[in-house]
Parts: structure tokens; C-alpha cells; sequence
């Protein structure tokens, strides 16, 4: 067949661009073909994820902690083992993803330097440990046009698809408030003396990759890290993707206006134990401006009851014109319940999921997106890590502007809103 140079070039163009849009494994005919996974962090959280992406071809292995690295490789014999995920990366040639199940002061480097190369990454909640470094994983996805999914495994839930009904539907009305308390403790422990023996399984200067060097204690690694605001953020880092999740979700949250931690004194060394956040968040569309309210470290709403606050150690509640919605991960409830008694809820919209890690697996494979892509989650995580800067600069309101990264009216904020890397690491 002839072909005059119109038709060649918009046929060549319409081919390029398809090419573009879709990872090369994607072009292949078989969508069946397992992907080429990478796991980077295999013992605790990441032993789950591994478990996730099992049926899928797991081509190597990465842990800096030789003991969950050679347990891992029992399991997986065929996978190549390392214990830098720059060697990684830099020696597995053909891999199609990555899943980052590192402490949060890693999740950054290690997925950033994954969607360089043209991989998907599949990473642990909370994005990162900083709102810079969300913020560079959120561009980096839409740059590299990889498909993204954070690790926050309970938007896959069916109750969450029905609260999240619930509230579009109307069924409590126009929502302007939303108070959202989690049960979790960190930053209670005693602290040891510094420089303790280092395990002799753990590489600690690569546990700590891009972060300023800081003498071992016992109770940093392999878990108690996120008791301290150097490598974690304590139960608001931890939780809030996962409660507030279905908050931004219903309510179509992005990007705070102000954040104003409102109780607790923030230590040198541990997390606060206790802390009390609000957030003002625009108007959207049609939809009014919402004030939310984060607790931690037992406080709860006082608009609960006593009952209500002993029966619900977590938990979200919606404040509409019309009613309240109660839920957690497992259980909701409208409010108040004589009110709504008789209550048809409205026909689920929103299809069950296909399972968290096989949303992302199917997405890899056929193109599309993730129910928590980075796009979604970056935003989610830095109105968490801005709770924190609040928190830490004296507990003073910040003005957000979002898109200059930046607290206006407090330049002290600045510190903790931008990630610091030791040298020979960088985004």
C-alpha cells in the first residue's frame, strides 16, 4: 500500500504517540506477561507487599539487613539478591516495576531514581519524609508518565467506596467540617545511650542513605524509627494516609490553606506523642470550604459521646447540614441513628477493587491509573507532613501556598518543609 507524506506523517506521529503514552512491555500483545519486579525493603512491611506481587515475576531482592534479605530469598531462590538499591538499579537491566517498602526517609530517593529509569513504582505509605520530597515524587510520576500507587491499602475496602458514596450522594448534606482521630502512640519510648553496637546483619550507613549521619541506637532500626522526627513523623505521618484517605476522597481535598498544629510541644529527639492539627481547605466547585481536625494520642471530638469515644479508638466523622457520618476502616454509621433510621443509602457507584496491589499490577500492565496514584497521594501526604511543620516551628498557623511549596508567612518553616541529603545523595 502506498502511502502519500500526509498519511505517512500523521500515521507515524499517531505511532509515536502511542508509544509515548505506553510503557514498552505494555505494546506487547500478551497483557498477561508478568512484569519484572524489583523489591526494595522485604522484611515487615515490604514482606507484605512482596506477598502482593508474588504472582508476578520477582526478578531481585534489596534489603540493607542481611537477615530479611536472605529470608526473603528462601522464599523467591531464583531472585537476584542486593543490599544497594543503587547497585540495583544500576545492574538489573529490563525491569518493568519497583516496590519501595523502605522507611519513609528513603521512599524518595529510591522511587525517584525508579521513574528515572522508566520504571512503575509501587510504594509504602507515607510518601516520603519531607513535603519536598512528595512533592518530587508527585512531579516525577507525571514527568516520567509512570504509573504510581501508594501503599494505603484500605481505600481498596468496600467500606470505603460506601462512605465515600454516602457523602456524594448528598445523604448528609453539604460537608463543612471533618474531625479525624487515630489510636496509635509514638514517641513514647525511653531513649538508649548513642553509638550502641550496630547488629552485625544491618549495613546502618545504608539504612540511613540520604540522611545526615547520626550515631545508632538500639530502638532506631529495624521499626522504632518512626518514634523520631529525624526519620519519621510519629503517629500523624504514620495514620493520617490512611483515615484521612477517605476524607480527601469524598470531598475532593488537595491542597490546605492554612495548617495549624494546635497542641503539644514538640521535642529536640522523639515525636510528639500528642497533637492536635487543623486544616482550612477551599472551597471546590460547588462544594464548601472544610475545616478538618486531626487528633492523636488519645484526644478525640468533643462532639462525640463517651460512649461513642470508647467504642471508636479511631476513627473519621463528617459534619454535613443534614447529619453526621461516622466510620473507620471497617464500619459507618450515620448520625444521628433514630434520624436516620429506615435510611436507604444510594446504589454503590464506585466498583469493588480488584485488590490494591492488583489495581496497580493491571495498571503496569494495560495502561491507565491507580485508584491512589501519586498524583492523588502526593497531596495527601504533604498536608500530613505540613501538620508537623506546624508542630515543630512552635505550633504557629501556616499561610500554604502550594505551588511555590512555601509557608508565607513563617520563613522558620522552610527547614522542614525541604528535605537536606547528605553529599553523594541527591533527587
Amino acid at each position: 500500500m502506498k502511502l502519500n507524506r500526509r498519511q505517512f506523517t500523521a500515521q507515524t506521529a499517531a505511532a509515536a504517540s502511542a508509544l509515548f503514552a505506553f510503557p514498552a512491555f505494555v505494546r506487547s500483545k500478551d497483557v498477561h506477561e508478568k512484569l519484572k519486579v524489583a523489591v526494595v525493603g522485604v522484611g515487615g512491611r515490604g514482606a507484605s507487599n512482596l506477598a502482593g506481587v508474588a504472582e508476578e515475576n520477582v526478578v531481585a531482592l534489596c534489603d540493607v539487613d542481611n537477615g530479611q534479605l536472605e529470608a526473603a530469598a528462601q522464599k523467591f531462590p531464583g531472585a537476584k539478591k542486593y543490599r544497594d538499591f543503587r547497585q540495583l538499579l544500576d545492574k538489573e537491566k529490563g525491569l518493568d516495576a519497583l516496590v519501595c517498602s523502605t522507611p519513609d526517609f528513603t521512599h524518595a530517593i529510591v522511587c525517584v531514581s525508579a521513574m528515572k529509569q522508566g520504571l512503575h513504582v509501587y510504594c509504602e505509605k507515607p510518601m516520603a519524609h519531607t513535603v519536598s520530597e512528595a512533592r518530587a515524587m508527585t512531579e516525577a510520576a507525571a514527568k516520567y508518565k509512570r504509573v504510581t500507587q501508594l501503599g494505603t491499602q484500605i481505600h481498596a475496602t468496600g467500606n470505603y467506596r460506601r462512605v465515600v458514596e454516602l457523602v456524594k450522594s448528598g445523604a448528609i448534606g453539604p460537608v463543612t467540617e471533618v474531625h479525624v482521630w487515630a489510636g496509635a502512640i509514638y514517641g513514647n519510648i525511653e531513649l538508649s545511650a548513642e553509638n550502641a553496637e550496630i547488629p552485625k546483619s544491618l549495613d546502618y550507613d545504608l539504612w540511613l542513605g540520604p540522611l545526615p549521619y547520626r550515631a545508632y541506637r538500639k530502638e532506631y532500626a529495624p521499626f522504632h524509627w518512626r518514634h523520631f522526627w529525624h526519620f519519621g513523623g510519629g503517629t500523624l505521618a504514620d495514620f493520617w494516609c490512611h483515615f484521612t484517605d477517605v476524607a480527601h476522597w469524598a470531598l475532593d481535598l488537595t491542597h490546605p490553606l492554612t495548617v495549624h498544629s494546635q497542641a503539644g510541644e514538640s521535642r529536640a529527639e522523639l515525636a510528639s506523642v500528642k497533637m492536635q492539627v487543623k486544616y482550612e481547605y477551599p472551597a471546590r466547585g460547588k462544594q464548601p470550604p472544610v475545616k478538618l481536625t486531626w487528633y492523636q494520642g488519645g484526644d478525640k471530638p468533643a462532639i462525640l459521646t463517651e460512649e461513642q469515644k470508647k467504642q471508636w479508638g479511631s476513627g473519621v466523622l463528617f459534619i454535613g447540614e443534614k447529619g453526621m457520618l461516622l466510620a473507620d476502616y471497617g464500619r459507618r454509621v450515620l448520625l444521628p441513628e433514630d434520624k436516620f433510621k429506615g435510611f436507604q443509602p444510594p446504589a454503590p457507584t464506585i466498583p469493588d477493587s480488584i485488590g490494591h496491589h492488583a489495581e496497580w499490577i493491571k495498571a503496569c500492565k494495560e495502561g491507565g491509573q491507580t485508584t491512589c496514584n501519586f498524583g492523588y497521594s502526593g497531596p495527601l501526604t504533604e498536608c500530613a507532613l505540613l501538620g508537623i511543620v506546624s508542630h515543630r516551628v512552635g505550633n504557629k498557623k501556616l499561610e500554604w501556598d502550594w505551588k511555590k511549596l512555601k509557608a508565607t508567612n513563617c520563613p522558620e518553616a522552610d527547614k522542614y518543609i525541604h528535605h537536606e541529603y547528605r553529599p553523594g545523595w541527591k533527587l
